[in-house]
């Protein structure tokens, strides 16, 4: 009896603590250009498929407002993340781009830094998570 309710303890304190280590991502974005579609959210943990929706380890789907959209990701676990946001307009699930490869649905990165001539890199727009610990981001297209 003893023992069993010992390890009933010692569970519920390694639960606890996993959880409590864990942390949150708010990602806020701003700067939408109008109502249609949905903005695509990604969570990287890697820069292997890095910026390309699909290959992220968290994803959701928001519908679009001009007034701005906010997605939480629960339970992120310390580390390193990039955060990926696209305006997907006609909701093809695609980043559409005109003949010359140039996006022309909106799109954003953690960080708000922007590549040249193609995404910016992981290492260039990612951020560090602590356990615990709420991080805050904000996109503006």
């Amino acid at each position: 009896m003893m023992k069993n309710k010992l390890l009933l303890i010692v569970t519920i304190f390694f639960i606890t603590n996993t959880f409590a280590q864990n942390s949150k991502i708010v990602v806020n974005v701003t700067g939408i250009k109008n109502d249609k579609g949905v903005i695509k959210f990604g969570l990287f943990d890697k820069s292997e498929g890095f910026p390309d929706m699909g290959k992220e380890i968290k994803g959701k789907l928001i519908d679009a407002k001009t007034t701005g959209v906010s997605y939480t990701f629960e339970d992120v676990k310390p580390g390193t993340y990039a955060v990926a946001a696209v305006h997907d307009e006609n909701e093809d699930g695609e980043l559409d781009t005109n003949f010359f490869g140039i996006p022309t649905e909106q799109y954003g990165f953690s960080r708000n830094i922007y590549g040249t001539l193609g995404p910016p890199s992981f290492k260039d727009v990612s951020f560090k998570v602590e356990a615990g610990k709420i991080v805050k981001i904000t996109i503006n297209y």
